[in-house]
């Protein structure tokens, strides 16, 4: 099974055109990819129904989060109505875009103690240049909701792939994916931690075709192709268990 755990999905026609469902559909196909861990753009709970509605006729191939802005008065109220009623896995948190740390753990936790009661799933989007969001602070808050599954999206990127890395062996709930990395940093997670990453693309900024091209490259350089297959679609299969 092959999974990309980074999609982000078009909700309306002012939104790029290469997200529409129908196209992503049509990528995945051309590149035999099973499932996408998927999102929309931005908050607001008109989106995530929209998007619902979008991914319905196409079932499992769509595995979708609800992006929630922490700061909102109804962040909660959306996170339960997503998950019950809309039947999403989880949330994407963006600090860039909703402007919050991650480090606010008091901010965070109404929403992290829903995802730890179901054992359920986030996605935090984590580059360097931003100084709201860093891999050492999502040791504590893995830390602090233990049964939470945290996949640190972009795993530091660019000048933080190492301590991304670092933190992932360190505490079980933290896991990595590849969207935007390098290939020396896909590289340097098959041979430190080559179970605990997931592959992801950050479609539509980044082709399905490139994320692939990657993994085989890096698996090529270290001769490791079980670790490939562990990170194109295994590991999530396992730690989500998927048939």
């Amino acid at each position: 099974m092959i999974i990309d755990a980074h999609v982000h999905v078009a909700t309306n026609d002012r939104e790029n055109p290469r997200a529409r469902v129908e196209n992503i559909v049509r990528n995945m196909d051309k590149n035999d990819i099973d499932m996408v861990v998927c999102f929309p753009f931005a908050a607001g709970l008109d989106k995530q129904k929209i998007m619902a509605e979008k991914i319905k006729p196409y079932g499992k191939k769509f595995y979708p989060l609800a992006f929630i802005d922490p700061k909102s008065p109804t962040a909660r109220q959306d996170l339960l109505y997503c998950l019950d009623e809309l039947g999403f896995h989880g949330m994407k948190l963006h600090p860039w875009f909703s402007n919050f740390s991650v480090a606010n753990i008091d901010l965070l936790r109404p929403l992290f103690e829903i995802l730890q009661e179901r054992k359920s799933y986030v996605v935090i989007h984590c580059t360097s240049e931003d100084y709201r969001v860093h891999p050492i602070m999502f040791e504590r808050l893995g830390k602090e909701f233990p049964d939470v599954i945290i996949q640190m999206a972009h795993m530091g990127e660019v000048m933080a792939g190492e301590i991304a890395i670092d933190v992932a062996k360190r505490v079980p709930n933290v896991y990595l994916d590849t969207a935007i990395t390098s290939f020396m940093a896909v590289v340097h997670v098959l041979e430190q931690c080559p179970d605990k990453v997931f592959m992801g693309c950050d479609y539509p900024f980044y082709q399905f075709e490139m994320e692939i091209q990657k993994q085989k490259l890096a698996a090529a350089d270290l001769n490791d192709f079980d670790g490939m297959k562990k990170v194109m679609g295994d590991n999530f299969a396992r730690v989500f268990q998927l048939d």
